[in-house]
């Protein structure tokens, strides 16, 4: 990739971080400018092809949101792995019950990002902010905050549920899909 090229897609993803929340439905993606290798489908073929992803893609499925990692505009999901919904325990399963999908599908729309962000475009945001935690708006419209702490990239939501960044992430045609180690968002005890 030239030089140039590089860094106008690295320009484009820190304009997206910078103005997350006024992401208009762009038709191209930035290819990453490090070395993450892109796949030629779409989010939604690479997720549902990945290890440790089967939950999130049989919710997205299940929600009709898989339909949006289908088409051109640009995405981020911070996706939460098998063992992140599995810790969920009950309200987990409760969660991806099939008469729960309106509340599986606001779950997932709180780890959505517009645009084609990677790790390396997030670490590039919390350089330029000296070390300061960068904050974007999800599909939702409720707030993450990304910092670092120690070797590990996090992310906190609102509501205080926090994960951390956990395994290679995924880059297909028209997004980015980032492994989280936890589900970000608090969910109330079954019955409670």
């Amino acid at each position: 990739m030239p030089r140039s090229f590089a860094t106008l897609a690295g320009l484009i993803a820190l304009a997206s971080l910078a103005g997350c929340g006024d992401a208009k439905s762009d038709k191209t993606a930035a290819a990453p400018a490090g070395g993450t290798t892109v796949a030629s489908g779409t989010l939604a073929a690479s997720l549902s092809n990945a290890p440790g992803m089967t939950t999130v893609s049989a919710a997205l499925k299940g929600t009709g949101l898989a339909g949006v990692f289908d088409g051109s505009a640009p995405y981020t999901m911070l996706a939460p792995d098998d063992d992140a919904f599995g810790a969920l325990g009950e309200a987990g399963r409760t969660l991806q019950a099939p008469e729960n999908g309106a509340a599986m599908a606001e779950v997932l729309k709180a780890h959505i990002l517009p645009g084609y962000l990677t790790e390396a475009d997030i670490e590039a945001a919390l350089a330029k902010a000296e070390g300061k935690p960068v904050k974007m708006t999800t599909m939702a419209g409720s707030e993450l905050t990304f910092a670092r702490k120690g070797e590990d990239l996090t992310v906190t939501a609102a509501d205080g549920a926090t994960a951390r960044i956990d395994g290679k992430e995924l880059a297909a045609s028209n997004g980015v899909a980032m492994p989280i180690d936890a589900v970000l968002k608090k969910l109330p005890k079954p019955g409670g």
